[in-house]
């Protein structure tokens, strides 16, 4: 049961929305840790470039001398191998780290929840620094279109859910589920009655 001051770990599926129900509990109050943002970000940092490039070589960078996130996504979701050696070596140290310093900033701030949306949270396992999981879920026909609308090609949402380890496990372990329709007034009713319920608990 969630505390006075409660960390909401929010996983789910793959283009399912889950940054706009961040965005309807952020709209309620809660601060938000962007666990895509924050690797997004450290994809420039020089110990991180040097790293990936030490792993897969000066093709995963782009003419700025970045981390190319599409050049390397198309390795590491061609190869479940590829894949853990990024997120075990590189990401999840520096998320972990990230998630908990948001954390201890939370603990000290107004705010009475605290949102780590965050895909891989089960995987790093930073879960178990949550008091309450969230898993977003939305149609399939919802979800390719908004594949499409990232530029993915057809197919490649089922192959990148195919690359991800026991996703339905992660549903069975959660607290509350989100459906996301794509309407945003069901998405914040959902969200409003979620924020109640911890706040009533506390």
């Amino acid at each position: 049961m969630p505390s006075e001051k409660f960390v909401v770990g929010l996983v789910g599926q793959v283009c399912a929305g889950k940054s706009t129900v961040a965005d309807a509990f952020r709209h309620l109050g809660a601060r938000v840790f962007d666990a895509d943002k924050a690797v997004h970000d450290m994809y420039t940092r020089p110990d991180v470039i040097a790293e990936v490039t030490a792993m897969f070589g000066p093709s995963v960078l782009d003419e700025a001398g970045n981390v190319d996130r599409k050049a390397l996504g198309k390795i590491v979701f061609n190869d479940r191998k590829q894949l853990k050696r990024l997120t075990t070596e590189i990401v999840f140290p520096r998320t972990d780290a990230a998630i908990k310093a948001a954390i201890e900033a939370f603990r000290t701030s107004d705010a009475s929840a605290l949102v780590i949306d965050a895909p891989s949270l089960f995987e790093s396992g930073c879960q178990d620094l949550c008091d309450t999981i969230v898993y977003v879920s939305a149609p399939q026909e919802r979800r390719e279109m908004w594949a499409s609308k990232r530029g993915w090609l057809p197919g490649e949402l089922s192959r990148r859910d195919s690359m991800l380890e026991n996703d339905e496990g992660k549903r069975l372990r959660a607290d509350a589920i989100i459906v996301n329709d794509g309407t945003l007034d069901n998405v914040e009713k959902q969200t409003g009655r979620l924020m109640r319920l911890w706040t009533m608990q506390h």
